[in-house]
């Protein structure tokens, strides 16, 4: 389909830095987690997590973990991202469920680990101990999420700090310190020496490389990972041994459909992504652009913009127009300048009441109601039988976005001059797909929404697909 240049791209952008404030409305984030088992660490690495609905093999019933059984608004949560990190790198991990407390206790299993009466996997947030249990404890992009197995007394959490690259046979200073209070761990050993009093060891590295190094103490928590490169002299950082790319992952509002209504209420929707290097030199920075691919039924948008430039980041906000189309193109690139790009899947902007340049309401008939769970956070209720709603887009079908009800009622559809009914009567979630028009050919349509009178209907929001 043709696209006429009539404006700018326009977005309003906010990156993500390393850490962000959370926020109400729940969307994909991307957190550093890592777990610590009694002898190795489980995993180690970037996880994309949303609010999903967590089961585990003991408990066998699905839970809504989001935070909001502390009073928290619904958003991404700790356990959440242990679950996707298990389902990403296939550990498994099982916990009973306490219903007084609405939360995982106690935990049986994480990794190779049973887990017995004397011990437990103390959650820590940014370095700092939670306050509330996993199920409760949001988290936001950028932040320091872990899992380690832990006695009832309180262990260092060794936290090691160094240069990221040397030559061979360079003295390297590599400093441990306890993350909760900062002070200095004597006797932690890592790259084959041992740190002293101020917590610092030097390391030398015959052979170049990339070294993933960790510091380790008896009755103490293990450290992060700090990865690295040990080249030769002359040679430029990371140069000598690293060759591939990141492994990248992105993840939009849309999930693995393409409507930005899946998870989201907004126009403003978060793009999150996730690298790791693996074995390689580690992520420097990432970019990301966006394009549009239909205006389905607003004016067209021009080619494609930048959200993100060479930036340490894992996500960005982006505000979509009603009844567009986009894809984001984002791009990892490590130490040693080896780049990963992915492309997103279409994410569809859905049109709702607050457009009604685009989808014309009849004058009378239409009461507006606020709905915290609706797309845009308003819905749409006829008052009687008669009303009608019209949208005119470009593309090859249409999705109607709103819920079924047990009282249910109808509308009558008229698509291109042809008429169907669309029953409501059922049961489903807030932002649901009630109908669609099937394949179009691509061009100009015409939908008309009449409603019959024999029961309730809401209307959330229209969406044309490219």
């Amino acid at each position: 389909m043709p696209v006429a240049p009539r404006r700018a791209l326009k977005a309003a952008l906010i990156l993500l830095s390393l850490t962000v404030p959370a926020t109400a409305a729940a969307a994909p984030v991307t957190v550093n987690l890592r777990v610590e088992g009694a002898t190795q660490t489980v995993f180690e690495g970037p996880v994309i997590t949303d609010v999903h609905p967590v089961t585990t093999p003991t408990d066998g019933v699905p839970r809504t973990c989001d935070g909001s059984s502390v009073g928290s608004p619904s958003g991404p949560t700790a356990i959440g991202a242990l679950d996707d990190a298990a389902r990403q790198a296939g550990f498994p991990w099982d916990a009973r469920w306490d219903a007084s407390f609405s939360d995982y206790y106690p935990f049986l299993r994480i990794g190779p680990d049973t887990i017995d009466a004397n011990h437990y996997p103390a959650l820590f947030v940014n370095w700092a101990f939670a306050q509330v249990g996993g199920c409760g404890q949001r988290v936001s992009g950028g932040e320091d999420v872990l899992f380690a197995y832990e006695d009832f007394t309180s262990s260092p959490i060794l936290r090691l700090s160094g240069p990221g690259s040397a030559t061979t046979g360079q003295a390297v200073p590599l400093t441990v310190v306890d993350g909760l209070t900062g002070a200095a761990q004597a006797g932690a050993t890592v790259g084959g020496a041992t740190t002293g009093p101020d917590g610092t060891a030097l390391a030398s590295f015959a052979q170049k490389g990339i070294y993933r190094l960790k510091a380790e103490k008896p009755d103490a928590i293990r450290s992060n990972t700090l990865v690295l490169c040990v080249d030769p002299p002359g040679a430029p950082a990371c140069s000598s041994t690293d060759t591939s790319g990141p492994v990248l992952r992105a993840e939009t509002p849309a999930g693995d459909g393409n409507l930005a209504s899946t998870r989201g209420r907004s126009r403003t929707m978060l793009i999150s992504w996730a690298g790791d290097d693996q074995t390689g030199s580690g992520v420097s920075h990432y970019s990301a652009e966006v394009s549009e691919i239909a205006d389905g039924a607003g004016a067209s948008q021009v080619g494609s913009r930048k959200l993100v430039d060479k930036a340490p980041v894992t996500g960005v906000h982006f505000r979509g127009e009603a009844g567009d189309a986009y894809v984001f193109r984002i791009t990892a690139t490590d130490r040693a300048l080896n780049e990963t790009t992915v492309t997103t899947a279409p994410v569809i902007v859905p049109v709702d009441d607050r457009s009604r340049r685009l989808w014309r309401f009849s004058k009378r008939g239409w009461k507006r109601v606020r709905n915290e769970n609706a797309w845009g956070r308003t819905i749409v209720r006829p008052v009687g039988a008669g009303a009608t709603a019209r949208l005119r887009f470009r593309g090859t079908g249409v999705a109607l976005v709103g819920r079924k009800l047990p009282t249910g009622g109808r509308l009558r559809a008229t698509l291109d001059g042809k008429r169907t009914t669309i029953r409501l009567r059922g049961r489903s979630g807030h932002r649901s797909v009630v109908w669609t028009s099937g394949e179009l050919e691509a061009g100009s349509h015409e939908l008309v929404l009449r409603t019959l009178g024999d029961g309730k209907v809401e209307l959330d929001a229209v969406a044309p697909t490219p």
